[in-house]
């Protein structure tokens, strides 16, 4: 493992203010992620956790403190800056697959390294191989509505990690999924985790899935509490 953390959460906050009455969502979250580590966070409905899955991400900015994705503090760049960091520095996977269902498994892979000016050619070349990597090399051209719901989040996870991110923002990634396909993604994603040393950071509600992390973290009353 790297010394240097691959994602950094610094005194976080976010609240939300409507008609006059505010609410803190998250109060001075403080989070490390170090290289080729495995997070679970839980907590009830509502408590946050997806809001700051999308801080962490660069997708929602933060009330106060700030997010640094390889030592680059997210929220003190362009948005355009910000999204070449996201593309580039991290994966996402979400309870259900946001698969574009006009493209193939390949080309919906490809899509990230597209967006980041890559190739044509050595875009297919590594998405067909992260698809191979995940049991998918049978699957290549077939559409989101051929396949089945395990394999549309495995198509998710490929493209998650056809960058080569430093770390995965995972929310609910098996939440959508039946035990024993359940089971499946998260031995795939213990696998790549020890053959890319990719960080993961993953919300569930899977004390399965949560504990076969290095560590569980719950969002409670705002803030985030070490689970032993």
């Amino acid at each position: 493992m790297s010394n240097q953390p691959v994602l950094l959460c610094e005194s976080v906050g976010k609240t939300y203010t409507e008609a006059g009455s505010s609410l803190e969502v998250l109060k001075e979250i403080g989070l490390t992620v170090m290289q080729g580590e495995r997070i679970a966070i839980i907590g009830s409905s509502g408590s946050g956790k997806s809001t700051l899955l999308n801080i962490l991400g660069g997708l929602e900015a933060p009330t106060v403190g700030e997010v640094k994705v390889g030592g680059e503090a997210l929220y003190e760049v362009s948005e355009n800056k910000r999204a070449a960091i996201r593309n580039r520095q991290l994966g996402f996977v979400y309870q259900f697959h946001h698969l574009l269902p006009e493209f193939t498994a390949v080309e919906n892979v490809a899509m990230p390294l597209l967006l980041g000016k890559e190739d044509i050619a050595i875009a297919q070349k590594k998405s067909i191989e992260i698809l191979q990597a995940v049991g998918l090399g049978e699957r290549l051209k077939h559409k989101p509505a051929q396949l089945s719901g395990g394999e549309r989040q495995r198509v998710a996870i490929a493209r998650a990690l056809v960058t080569r991110p430093a770390c995965v923002l995972m929310d609910e990634p098996t939440g959508n999924l039946d035990r024993n396909t359940a089971s499946d993604v998260q031995q795939l994603m213990g696998q790549l985790n020890q053959e890319l040393n990719t960080s993961f950071v993953i919300v569930t509600h899977d004390p399965e899935l949560a504990h076969r992390m290095d560590r569980v973290l719950e969002l409670k009353s705002g803030g985030l509490h070490r689970v032993d």
